[in-house]
């Protein structure tokens, strides 16, 4: 509503009784006035500020005004600004980290809003795309933080965008799913509801993404902090759309030089040489009955290793995800041994002590030990992990689900490089090489992790 107060009528209608100390100012308009007094069928109901709805249960989206009617008024083909949130439109008033509560917040500019409103007058569609892992929307964390969160989050983004007074679309990712950037189904979302699918429809080069995670090094000397990640430039470059950060965008700055920690192309057609060649098609059995030991990281190719290169072979399979436990991956192997079946251990055995355990196995049932090493990062082991959960049928026949990131931390602290004398009868090192389809590899080399 309107705070304007209503004005008062000519002498004739003007209260005579004596003033009182103090006048309250009215807050209803004549327009809501007139409106009060009409039947309920012909009342004019006004819309929302700010709606919130929550998609696809991880999801959060915000609307101020009416973007989708905005924009089917704009020419085609429609560009889009789209900005992160936090340390890109708004920053923190108390100069913390993570806002205190809905009013700690502040423009990170004093140029941002004229900027933005420049952009909604050229033409643009505005659009704001944020990570919020902080927000919970699970309907089991009706807990005080739970809900505290939520609603502060609410509470700051309906501030920020009455003020701005635009019409802009919000979308928050609150889960680590397809949704969190750098992937790009909050983008697809965004261009979907638009209605901007078709050809012509979107002014891919045109368009632009502005965030803070950028890649940049920074400066000690400057007390110039270092980007907390890459994932809004490698969003961006996921989505197909120019970049830059808020620095370069309301301030004109310079390019600053960025880095990024991981880089899907790096391992993309390496030509094999003596160095890198994994040697896996040449993998051949030794031994009429024998073990054979994996260690490398989640991630790092094991289990697809065996389903291409062993199970034709003959190896029988046990893995500590599958049956829960060293015990029962131990009994279940000595069976198989017992039964004249060679087996493959599908296991991290990152230290010597578990390994120690498997070649003392072998010597009690007397069959000899091999070790296929697997020498992937951690970082490529994340990206195989984050792209095989997040893909669906297309490179997850086992349908596993994401590892946390812990799971990739605690295989680098435990792990140690496996050596000639823990008792082996040979190793084969296997480094990491795609192997794919088209659909397969364009997924792939995609950025998925921040």
């Amino acid at each position: 509503m309107s705070t304007n107060p209503l004005k008062r009528g000519n002498t004739a209608d003007r209260d005579i009784s004596p003033p009182a100390k103090r006048k309250a100012t009215a807050t209803t308009t004549s327009k809501a006035a007139a409106n009060f007094f009409k039947p309920a069928s012909q009342k004019v109901k006004e819309p929302k500020a700010v709606t919130f709805q929550i998609l696809h249960e991880t999801v959060l989206k915000a609307q101020h005004g009416d973007p989708v009617s905005a924009v089917a008024t704009l020419p085609r083909p429609v560009k889009i600004a789209a900005f992160d949130l936090d340390d890109t439109i708004i920053t923190t008033a108390s100069g913390n980290r993570f806002a205190k509560n809905e009013s700690d917040w502040k423009w990170w500019h004093t140029s941002v809003p004229a900027k933005l409103k420049q952009l909604h007058g050229e033409g643009f569609a505005i659009a704001f795309i944020s990570n919020q892992a902080a927000v919970s929307l699970r309907s089991d964390a009706k807990t005080p933080n739970g809900m505290r969160s939520l609603n502060n989050w609410k509470a700051k983004v309906t501030n920020v965008l009455t003020t701005l007074d635009l019409p802009i679309t919000v979308f928050a990712a609150t889960a680590h799913d397809l949704f969190r950037k750098p992937r790009t189904s909050m983008w697809e979302e965004l261009v979907a509801g638009y209605g901007l699918t078709g050809d012509g429809e979107l002014d891919r080069r045109g368009c632009v993404f502005v965030g803070d995670a950028a890649g940049r090094a920074g400066d000690k000397a400057k007390k110039v902090k270092k980007d907390h990640s890459c994932s809004d430039r490698d969003f961006a470059a996921n989505v197909g759309i120019g970049f830059q950060t808020p620095e370069e965008f309301f301030l004109n700055e310079e390019t600053k030089p960025f880095e990024r920690k991981f880089n899907p192309g790096d391992y993309l057609d390496i030509p094999l040489t003596t160095d890198t060649e994994a040697s896996p098609v040449v993998f051949t059995k030794k031994n009429d009955v024998e073990l054979v030991l994996f260690c490398g990281s989640p991630g790092a190719g094991k289990s697809t290793f065996y389903w291409s290169y062993m199970q034709p072979l003959g190896y029988e399979r046990v893995n500590q995800d599958l049956l829960k436990s060293r015990d029962k991956c131990i009994k279940v192997a000595t069976q198989l041994v017992e039964d004249k079946q060679s087996v493959v251990v599908d296991n991290t055995n990152a230290d010597k002590e578990t390994r120690a355990l498997w070649v003392k196995l072998g010597a009690k049932l007397n069959v000899p030990v091999r070790l296929v090493h697997f020498t992937a990062p951690a970082k490529l082991c994340e990206h195989n992990d984050t792209v095989r959960a997040l893909t669906g049928n297309l490179m997850n026949p086992e349908s596993r689900v994401m590892l946390p990131k812990m799971a990739f931390t605690g295989f680098a602290s435990r792990y140690r490089e496996p050596t000639a004398d823990e008792g082996f009868q040979d190793t084969t090192k296997v480094n990491f090489q795609f192997n794919g389809t088209e659909a397969q590899r364009a997924q792939w080399s995609r950025y998925w992790i921040a």
